[in-house]
């Protein structure tokens, strides 16, 4: 942006929150000015970077500690909010026909055998305990022997919500919407520059000065990077995590008939050893390993190609599916997805109130993502919502520590997943081998 602007709020961030936010305060109030600042270009971060699998899922993996710290009824409403950021989506494709190759395949939990049943088994009993079973289906081992052709795949769950999309083409479809709802875009307006006054708040870019009564920070993994807001605490909201993905060139009839994928339906691993696979509309097959994610050094954010995945995780496709030996994969990348202390997101207002804030998507973010900019919408409009009385917005939120010893703590707990899956992968058979 350039000059001197005016609005009523301001949102920071071009990714799938700060694009839901600015559409949820225009739905609310068509009066409202409202503007946008991305630094870069609108799907740059990790919401233009994820692998287009639109699942509900909440939370550590740990199904009975989740129980054990916030009960059935807070989960339920949890969750039940992840599937609304669908709903959501989807509503949005629909009404403003947005291309962006969406397909409502649903997707499967997959066990490994090298696990057993338990962690399936949970789940199962989990989502009964919250009322979400309704929406699953239990697949049998042998169904799965039957349905896909990988020597490693336990019993699975197919859950018929969600499925999958580009998620690239729908943020730059997105804000073609929330332009013509009035929302002033501004790319490649990085903000250098926070002061807040008790008249309003100023926002300060290379180029221009932007004044708001209202400011939405939805920076996600990049939060601690934003200067001005360091007493607010936003330095120790979350901390970012580079996940990466590999996509292959198309695969022929003749392999995926190999397969016998059935519904073309994402697959992602109920496992400590975690993987995805996802069919593309174009018959790829997109997929990310949880081994190689990497904590970042410092500040430093530029870690957008794995060399050990892109040099692996060939090999480890090879293994899961052996039709597939002679795919090749042709483009690599990576983005920081951004985690929490407790592993639950964090939505609401900082303590300063003009000013509402979303962290924590972390590899299911863009149903949340919707759903913290329907929320978000509301705070800044003072609006009383169910979303704003929901125990995620009123909560105590628990932050990290400080930035000196945080990024070695996180650190350290991916050296001990690493462990962990390393052990996994000894176990299988054949054996799956990770050589860093």
């Amino acid at each position: 942006m350039e000059g001197v602007l005016n609005v009523d709020v301001c949102v920071v961030g071009g990714g799938v929150t700060g694009l839901s936010t600015a559409y949820h305060l225009k739905k609310l109030d068509q009066h409202a000015s409202v503007a946008l600042l991305e630094s870069e270009v609108v799907g740059f971060g990790a919401s233009g970077r994820n692998a287009g699998q639109l699942i509900v899922a909440f939370g550590e993996s740990d199904f009975k500690a989740q129980m054990r710290r916030h009960g059935a009824a807070k989960l339920r409403e949890a969750y039940t909010y992840i599937h609304e950021g669908i709903s959501t989506i989807e509503d949005l494709i629909n009404e403003h026909d947005i291309a962006c190759d969406y397909e409502q395949t649903g997707y499967f939990e997959m066990g490994l055998r090298a696990d057993g049943s338990e962690t399936l088994d949970e789940y199962l009993a989990f989502c009964r305990g919250i009322g979400q079973d309704s929406f699953l289906e239990p697949i049998s081992e042998a169904q799965v022997a039957r349905s896909f052709q990988s020597p490693y795949f336990g019993k699975a769950v197919f859950d018929r919500r969600g499925g999958q999309f580009n998620p690239l083409k729908y943020l730059r479809e997105l804000k073609f919407v929330v332009q013509r709802f009035g929302v002033q875009v501004h790319e490649n307006s990085p903000v250098v520059c926070i002061e807040r006054e008790p008249s309003c708040i100023s926002l300060r870019t290379g180029r221009g000065t932007l004044r708001c009564q209202k400011l939405v920070v939805a920076t996600n993994a990049y939060s601690h990077l934003l200067p001005g807001l360091e007493d607010l605490g936003m330095i120790r909201s979350q901390s970012p995590v580079f996940v990466y993905a590999n996509v292959t060139e198309p695969l022929s009839e003749s392999q995926w008939g190999a397969l016998n994928w059935p519904r073309r339906a994402g697959v992602n691993l109920m496992s400590k050893l975690f993987y995805s696979f996802a069919p593309t509309r174009d018959g790829r097959l997109l997929y990310v390993g949880g081994y190689y994610a990497r904590v970042p050094q410092g500040n430093e954010m530029s870690l957008d190609i794995s060399k050990d995945f892109l040099t692996e995780g060939p090999r480890h496709l090879a293994s899961f599916f052996p039709a597939l030996s002679d795919l090749r994969t042709v483009q690599s990348w990576g983005g920081p997805i951004s985690t929490t202390r407790d592993f639950i997101p964090h939505v609401g207002l900082l303590a300063d109130d003009r000013i509402g804030y979303a962290n924590g998507c972390w590899g299911h973010g863009m149903p949340l993502g919707t759903s913290n900019g329907r929320t978000l919408a509301g705070l800044m409009l003072n609006r009383r919502t169910t979303d704003s009385a929901s125990w995620l917005v009123t909560r105590k939120k628990i932050d990290w520590p400080s930035r000196m010893i945080v990024s070695p703590v996180v650190r350290s707990l991916s050296s001990a997943m690493r462990r962990d899956i390393r052990k996994i992968g000894r176990k299988m058979q054949p054996r799956l081998v990770f050589e860093k």
